[in-house]
């Protein structure tokens, strides 16, 4: 964004007016697009007037500096983020209300633009993020920190719907919704559990659905993605 273009400063003004903010906050936020994206578009502000609305400023603001806030503090190179991830991140994140899933939104984000960052980031974990209540995030963060704590022990992890509903004091059946979401979008896996009796050259399983469930090599992806640090 260059400083010799007049549309440019003012559709700043009339956005900045309109979202009862500075017009100084939405260049900053103009240049912060244009910096993550690789200045893959050149006019960052109709981008904020046509996609995220007047009304969404004020989020798009404070995911920004989230952002830049976080890859301070880790003190590492930035890399661009294409604009296809990306863009949909801010699209998703400036109409989020829950300060729980705006946190997940800004680390998704900061890893994508932390050029040390080495785990996988796939582009659908933005829809998978969007498809996530905030009771979601919390029943699969404990369900996966407890996973990954004992993830070397080489045995396969299975987690009780009932005591995790007695250990979070969350209803079972709020358990089991959030569960059975967290499956659909294949992050966690319906337990199965095989016993000692035999058919032929096979054992006898038991589909435990989410009565018992596990966690996919994708929900360990996303969880570190999702999270800042993890």
């Amino acid at each position: 964004m260059t400083g010799t273009d007049p549309s440019i400063g003012r559709q700043a003004k009339d956005i900045a007016e309109a979202a009862d903010t500075s017009v100084d906050a939405v260049k900053k936020l103009a240049s912060f697009i244009d910096s993550t994206f690789g200045n893959a578009i050149t006019n960052s502000i109709g981008i904020l007037g046509d996609k995220l609305a007047y009304y969404r400023l004020t989020k798009a603001i404070e995911l920004q500096e989230a952002v830049d806030r976080k890859l301070k503090e880790r003190g590492v190179d930035k890399r661009y983020v294409p604009v296809a991830f990306g863009l949909p991140i801010i699209e998703k994140a400036t109409v989020e209300e829950e300060p729980l899933l705006q946190e997940k939104w800004a680390n998704l984000l900061t890893n994508a633009r932390d050029a040390t960052y080495d785990k996988p980031i796939r582009r659908n974990f933005t829809s998978m993020l969007a498809d996530m209540e905030p009771v979601d995030t919390q029943i699969f963060d404990i369900v996966v920190r407890e996973y990954l704590a004992i993830v070397g022990n080489g045995e396969e992890s299975l987690f009780s719907r009932e005591k995790l509903s007695k250990s979070t004091r969350v209803p079972e059946d709020v358990v089991e919704n959030a569960v059975r979401n967290l499956i659909r979008l294949g992050l966690l896996k319906p337990g199965v559990v095989t016993g000692g009796i035999s058919m032929g050259e096979h054992r006898v399983s038991s589909y435990k659905d989410t009565e018992l469930f596990g966690v996919t090599a994708l929900g360990v992806d996303f969880f570190h993605a999702v999270n800042d640090g993890q």
